[in-house]
């Protein structure tokens, strides 16, 4: 289950660094305006969700509801993209990102990856019907390698 993304204090961006200019603040804010509850609109978002909403809306709805997920990640992936350019023209040099821009845009940019490609599994799952199958056969959420483990991870 994706967890809600919420939009805290940026100082943390900031930690031992040149803190935000006024320009990024600004591109920061742009950014938020254009991804508006977008995150948490996938907060519980799993497969469960999927089949609830099959029970109370029918397939048809369903496949309305993602497709309308779909076309958030889009615009999501718009105001990621819109603010990438954005904050790279605040610096003096505007060829570089300040330390803080450059924290916030590897966070955005993560949770945006994290909630695309949890959505991804979930429809892919749910549409090939590949989730009734108590061994499961389509492959994990992996993300990640633990070589002492020896194991894919989420």
């Amino acid at each position: 289950m994706t967890e809600p993304v919420t939009y805290d204090d940026l100082s943390h961006h900031e930690f031992e660094t040149v803190p935000f200019t006024v320009g990024e603040l600004d591109a920061i804010a742009r950014y938020r305006e254009l991804s508006a509850g977008i995150p948490d609109s996938f907060y519980g978002f799993d497969l469960d969700h999927v089949h609830w909403h099959v029970s109370e809306f029918g397939r048809s709805q369903t496949s309305a509801m993602l497709r309308e997920h779909a076309c958030m990640l889009n615009t999501w992936y718009l105001a990621v993209d819109a603010v990438l350019g954005d904050l790279l023209t605040c610096t003096e040099q505007s060829s570089t990102y300040s330390t803080a821009a450059a924290r916030f845009l590897r966070t955005e940019s993560d949770t945006y990856h994290r909630v695309r490609q949890d959505f991804e599994h979930t429809v892919t799952v749910w549409s090939l019907g590949l989730d009734t199958r108590p061994t499961g056969n389509y492959p994990l959420p992996t993300r990640t390698l633990n070589l002492p483990m020896q194991s894919l991870e989420s």
